[in-house]
Order: C-alpha cells, then structure tokens, then sequence
C-alpha cells in the first residue's frame, strides 16, 4: 500500500477592503515551471474555497507538469464595479507578477470581442508582458481554433498551450 501526501499552498491578495481580488497563488511543487494564467473576472476562489475554474486550471497545468500558478484578472472586482484605482494596482500586480513566472497564459474567453473596456484591459496587459519578454501562450481547442477559457467545455480536461496571437487592433471610427 501506497500513501502519498501532498499539500496546496495557496495566498491570496485582496484590497484592505475586500473587495478586489488580485492575485491567487497556488503552489504544489516549488522545482517546477510556474505559470501566469490571466482570465478576466476574479472568482470565488479564496484561500480555501476553490471554484471550478480554479480546479480545472490546477488539473490542466499539473497534467502539463508546471508546480504552481497565479492566477490574475482583467478586472479584480468582487462587488461589480471596477474603478480606475483597482485597474491600476491590478497592472501593478501583474506587472510584479509576471517577473516570477515562466510562462503567462491568456485565457480570457472567446466573449471579450464584443466588449471594449476588456479588450483595452488585455491590449494593456499584453503590452505589459512584451515588454517584460514573456513567454505568452493560449489554449487551444483540438479543432485549432484558440483563445478559449478553462471551463470551456472542448478543453476544460486536456490543455494544448500555443504561442498567443496578438489579435489586430480594430481603428475606432
């Protein structure tokens, strides 16, 4: 008989308020590679609860032998309204963040085409991580097709990362 342990190291970073979320940090094995993974609204996970986006992103990145993540949105709000202030320490936070990971995964969702404040968000994030030279990836559907979220049904059990396509800027006429 076999009897394994293991323990999840988890912190999170809330405002002194509570109510913007910036970054969750899940740790599992420390000596391997460590990923970013940027979705866009923060969750219900906090140092004990896990939500199911939360687990199927731990399941898929140990399936792909990374040891830790940190997870981070485009906005940290947990009350619905987003402000300038709660933007700006969320780039902070990533803009600290990225420099502890090796790889940083856009999974945002197929939906934020339709929305401009997202879209200017991830552009501002994106321009962040070029130029901190990250390794940015995706999630690939087994069809091709990319830029998906983890509870995506054609990915939520088995992840393909592909190099991320900045997507064209669209001119506002």
């Amino acid at each position: 008989m076999k009897i394994i342990k293991s323990i999840i190291k988890t912190e999170v970073t809330f405002d002194d308020e509570m109510k913007n979320k910036y970054v969750v940090r899940k740790e599992w094995d420390k000596n391997k590679r460590k990923a970013l993974i940027l979705m866009k609204n923060a969750g219900q996970t906090d140092e004990i609860v896990q939500d199911q986006t939360t687990m199927y992103v731990i399941n898929n990145l140990a399936k792909l032998d990374y040891g830790s993540v940190i997870i981070m949105n485009l906005f940290p709000s947990l009350e619905g309204e987003d402000t300038n202030e709660s933007a700006t320490e969320n780039l902070k936070c990533v803009q600290e963040e990225v420099t502890k990971v090796d790889d940083v995964i856009i999974a945002v969702g197929t939906g934020i085409e339709t929305n401009k404040e997202a879209q200017k968000r991830l552009n501002m994030i994106v321009a962040i991580l070029l130029d901190k030279k990250a390794n940015i990836l995706q999630i690939e559907c087994p069809k091709g097709r990319r830029g998906f979220h983890p509870l995506y049904p054609a990915v939520k059990n088995e992840w393909k990362l592909v190099p991320y396509e900045i997507p064209p800027v669209k001119q506002d006429n």
